[in-house]
């Protein structure tokens, strides 16, 4: 077993992993246009009786113990095998819970035949906590994308139990929502409003679907309904169970999952089309970025402001306190770019970054509820003190750019 972050596992955590001893039970979930299961949650879980017989138990020792990638890699081999020997429907989509560290690892030799199996025979939908989207957002997106064409979607979950992470749904652009119970119990309190606007432009925009997680009664169900879930999960549909007792042939082809995906750049600035380059110098990219961060940001709200400067004098030209400012509020900060310090300011994500491809250039990037806005340069060759420079309010092309700066963003 990999150790790591200097603490040694507990040796009952220690057996269970390295002897792959965990459970899997499915939890169904229903088409709430029709009633019919459509798919099943694979939920893994410590032997029982054990003090790691629940998984959050489970995984918070291994993120104690710097073994979470082989944690990962376990659980979804169980959830296959369970799957598999149980006689899962081969039509009804299998929701599998997956770490971001693990999306980019090698599998062990091991788990792979059972893992490759069931990839092959079922309807894979690879699912990521909410929580988990601003830990490593370099390491989530590079991973999510190398695995798009292995499976058959991308759900993020947990959906609503922390603003701040909303504006990166955008971003990350998964095939399914799963709204958190909070939002499906109290859909009309000002959490829920926050998290529905982004929910219902995403899937307004990409074609995302909606669940609705904690469905536990009839009310909730009609509650789901009228926010415009698609899909529903909770105990009132059907509670967790072993494979060979869940609703077996009776589950439905639930049909395609399909997003519009933005595109992948290389800069910033390559994300804009449809309009003509201007010409700046670096006082005005300066007084642009400024203005952005000082009249745009919302007063109130999740929001992701997203910063790309040449050198670390440009950034404290845009800066002035603003940024640290931000982060203290439900405002994902960040600031990349040669020679920057990390933190680059107190309490703001980012540092230095090494990729020549961003050489001279700039960007600043806003995404929040209603707001979409970059000021987008790069230098022209041979003239260092002109830039050439867009500024944007188009949503798709504000992602895209988001995007690239995201991919320079590793752990917090």
């Amino acid at each position: 077993m990999v150790r790591g972050y200097g603490s040694l596992p507990d040796p009952e955590y220690e057996m269970i992993v390295r002897q792959r001893r965990l459970d899997t039970w499915f939890q169904p979930i229903v088409d709430g246009d029709n009633g019919q299961v459509v798919g099943f949650e694979a939920l893994v879980r410590g032997p029982a009786g054990s003090r790691y017989a629940a998984p959050a138990a489970l995984f918070a020792e291994a993120y104690r113990v710097g073994n979470v990638v082989e944690l990962d890699w376990a659980a979804r081999a169980s959830a296959c095998r369970a799957a598999l020997a149980g006689g899962l429907p081969r039509q009804a989509m299998l929701f599998v819970n997956i770490e971001p560290l693990a999306l980019d690892s090698p599998c062990p030799p091991d788990l792979a035949a059972d893992i490759d199996e069931a990839f092959a025979h079922y309807p894979i939908v690879l699912e990521v906590t909410e929580r988990s989207l601003e830990r490593d957002p370099r390491a989530l997106l590079v991973g999510v994308d190398r695995q798009r064409g292995k499976v058959t979607g991308l759900a993020v979950d947990d959906v609503g139990s922390s603003i701040r992470q909303l504006p990166l749904l955008s971003a990350l652009t998964p095939d399914v929502i799963k709204l958190d119970l909070t939002i499906t119990q109290s859909h009309t309190s000002p959490t829920a409003m926050s998290c529905l606007d982004f929910a219902f432009e995403q899937a307004e925009r990409a074609g995302s679907v909606l669940l609705a997680e904690g469905v536990e009664t009839p009310e909730h169900a009609r509650a789901a309904q009228a926010i415009g879930a698609r899909l529903l999960q909770g105990h009132y549909l059907g509670r967790p169970q072993p494979a060979h007792g869940v609703l077996g042939d009776q589950a439905d082809a639930f049909g395609e999952l399909a997003v519009s995906r933005p595109d992948d750049v290389d800069t910033p600035l390559q994300a804009v089309t449809g309009q003509p380059m201007r010409r700046a110098d670096r006082r005005l990219l300066v007084a642009l970025m400024r203005h952005l961060i000082s009249t745009n940001v919302p007063s109130s709200g999740p929001a992701m402001l997203l910063l790309l400067v040449p050198d670390p004098a440009a950034l404290a030209a845009v800066d002035d306190g603003f940024l640290t400012a931000l982060a203290h509020r439900d405002v994902l900060t960040a600031a990349i770019g040669p020679g920057l310090t990390s933190p680059p300011a107190p309490d703001v994500r980012g540092g230095a970054i090494h990729e020549q491809a961003l050489d001279g250039c700039w960007a600043a990037v806003l995404l929040a509820s209603g707001v979409a806005i970059a000021v987008l340069a790069e230098r022209r060759d041979g003239e260092p003190e002109h830039l050439d420079y867009a500024v944007t309010h188009d949503r798709d092309q504000v992602i895209t750019a988001a995007r690239c700066l995201l991919r320079q963003i590793g752990p917090s």
